[in-house]
């Protein structure tokens, strides 16, 4: 095996009542004016409320920008780095969903790197350290509290684009799992199956090893044992502090492995169609699952264990099998729709999307490769 680099460059303070820590961890990091990026559900949510008072005991004022889109644009960007500058804020507060995380880690980093946002789409092109930035998730499931990614949409060539630098990484992510208390069914289902999305995929990896795989398959097992839960009995803390705990688990597997075909695919047709996240992963995922099965027979065979299915006695294929029968049966269980189409997705843009999706480094960290021609398949199957 290669040498392999594990890094999480995000401190984190986790658990219930950590909120209250944020008026001194901003002081602590320089922050005494911050741009509070969310979005509008955020902002007329009684969730502010919970975070200002501990704002204004530490003297700290905030300018808030809460017009973050479902799948925020680069001129979004643009319109909150400009707020940013305009009020000579001299650190980022981001609230909410993977949206405005990614949103306001974009922000951080623009501020202290001039030029053109386009300048910095890619990969390495930041060069200075961003301005300080806690995240604050109120979803279980992007992980963008800790990943060195910002995720934006480019209207100009109906694509999702990146920024993805060391310096993206906010400096601290708070996490109390009260403040997810007051999500929608809808909206925990969905993101509960980016969460295990990305488990799966950082799992079967090939940059997958003994580290990253007991991240993953210990977040595929919390979230087969609580996303029903906290769906349908959403004021459960307890099952709300498992998927986020498994949310943060599984985004530590995947910032160091990355992601694989599900992402691959979905990130091109996120660009074509207006389309939620996570529940597109969750759609593609099990079609996806079905063609890389023979290159990771025997990781599909603890994916189905951790998920509580019997393999016991089975052949190694169809033990692998019952891997997919299960997130079947939890999507069902969960209301996750069988296909895009529910989502007024058509066939007409897949070829295109395919070739994209075949361009993508994610293709070659899947334990089967897929060409363009499969992809299509997929997304077929996946209508």
């Amino acid at each position: 095996m290669d040498p392999v680099t594990f890094q999480l460059p995000t401190r984190v303070v986790y658990g219930a009542g950590a909120i209250k820590q944020i008026g001194d961890q901003a002081l602590a990091l320089g922050i005494h004016r911050a741009l509070l990026v969310t979005d509008k559900g955020i902002a007329s949510s009684h969730l502010l409320d919970q975070i200002m008072p501990f704002l204004e005991a530490a003297r700290i004022t905030t300018v808030l920008f809460d017009a973050v889109e479902a799948n925020p644009s680069l001129e979004t960007t643009e319109a909150a780095l400009k707020l940013c500058l305009d009020e000579k804020c001299d650190g980022v507060f981001a609230v909410g969903g993977g949206s405005p995380l990614d949103v306001g880690k974009a922000v951080a980093v623009l501020a202290t790197n001039p030029g053109n946002i386009r300048e910095y789409l890619g990969i390495g092109k930041i060069k200075k350290d961003g301005l300080p930035i806690i995240t604050i998730p109120t979803t279980a499931g992007t992980a963008a509290e800790i990943t060195d990614v910002s995720v934006l949409s480019d209207h100009q060539v109906h694509s999702k684009v990146t920024i993805r630098s060391p310096q993206v990484a906010p400096r601290l992510a708070l996490m109390d799992p009260a403040l997810t208390l007051g999500l929608p069914p809808s909206v925990t289902r969905d993101t509960g199956m980016d969460a295990l999305t990305h488990a799966i995929e950082s799992f079967v990896n090939v940059n997958a090893w003994p580290a990253s795989e007991a991240l993953a398959l210990r977040a595929i097992e919390m979230i087969g044992a609580n996303l029903r839960t906290a769906v349908y009995s959403g004021a459960n803390l307890a099952a709300r502090d498992a998927m986020l705990s498994a949310s943060l688990i599984a985004g530590f597997a995947f910032h160091n492995t990355r992601l694989a075909l599900v992402h691959a695919i979905t990130t091109p047709l996120q660009g074509v169609f207006e389309l939620p996240h996570g529940v597109c992963n969750a759609i593609v995922l099990p079609n996806a699952l079905e063609f890389m099965l023979p290159g990771s027979i025997d990781k599909y065979i603890q994916i189905a264990q951790a998920l509580g299915e019997p393999v016991g006695g089975l052949a190694p294929r169809a033990a692998a099998e019952r891997a997919i029968v299960a997130i079947r049966q939890l999507m069902d269980d969960i209301g996750v729709p069988r296909g895009l189409a529910a989502y007024n997705v058509t066939s007409d843009p897949f070829p295109a999307i395919a070739e994209k999706a075949a361009a993508s480094f994610m293709i070659a960290l899947s334990p089967r490769r897929a060409a363009a021609a499969d992809i299509v398949e997929i997304l077929r199957r996946s209508l």
